[in-house]
């Protein structure tokens, strides 16, 4: 039986990421189903980046380098948080047509 390792210097990575990123733009359009599903989530669990920013901001005027800092690190943290998303999504991804 042929195994992934043994044709994996085969694979050509470009063809690969071409067929990811066709298939990532089709996975991210969202149905209606999505959306409901999305919106009960969303209801339950109601915070978002515009809130906690303005609940950041609403800290008193004696704080202002402690909001600039959450501020910036909640940001840092999103980013992050985003990007480990994306890299984890492509991995699994590639390994499934694989």
């Amino acid at each position: 039986m042929l195994k992934i390792k043994d044709i994996e210097e085969y694979i050509e990575d470009s063809m690969l990421d071409t067929i990811f990123n066709e298939r990532e733009d089709e996975v991210y359009r969202k149905t209606q189903k999505d959306n409901e599903r999305i919106s009960k989530i969303t209801e339950k669990y109601s915070i978002d980046y515009d809130r906690l920013i303005s609940i950041i901001k609403a800290l008193p005027p004696h704080f202002k380098n402690t909001r600039e800092t959450i501020i910036k690190a909640l940001e840092e943290y999103l980013m992050r948080e985003n990007l480990i998303m994306a890299y984890e999504n492509e991995k699994f991804y590639k390994t499934r047509i694989l």
